[in-house]
């Protein structure tokens, strides 16, 4: 059975809606947290099968927060959204278990054909 719920995280509540908005009007079920430590809460709670986060957060990044994640769910795929790309952000990266880094301002075709290929995958 194929799990379209995506989590996704951000601080930034705008950016957060219109993402969700956009995934749903694709079919995707999304669902929003707006930090590291609602997200976990939720992935407690509910079955994704991605989890699409921002890189920079107050109190716990990207980074921080895939780590956890991918402690207690190891198959989960994660993509980080980031204006900050550069070699050390990418081998954290890696080093987390992130699957996909896409950068700001996202390019909305790439995201999808993103989400697409790695739910198709599961």
């Amino acid at each position: 059975m194929k799990n379209n719920n995506i989590l996704l995280v951000d601080n930034d509540t705008n950016h957060l809606h219109l993402l969700s908005i956009l995934l749903e009007s694709k079919g995707f079920v999304a669902t929003i947290a707006s930090n590291g430590n609602s997200a976990l809460e939720k992935l407690a709670k509910y079955r994704f099968g991605m989890l699409i986060t921002d890189y920079n957060m107050p109190g716990m990044n990207g980074i921080e927060l895939s780590i956890k994640v991918k402690e207690q769910y190891p198959d989960i795929y994660i993509v980080m959204i980031t204006a900050d790309i550069g070699s050390d952000l990418v081998e954290a990266a890696a080093n987390a278990g992130i699957s996909q880094i896409i950068s700001k301002p996202i390019n909305i075709t790439k995201l999808l054909t993103t989400i697409r290929s790695s739910l198709r995958m599961r």
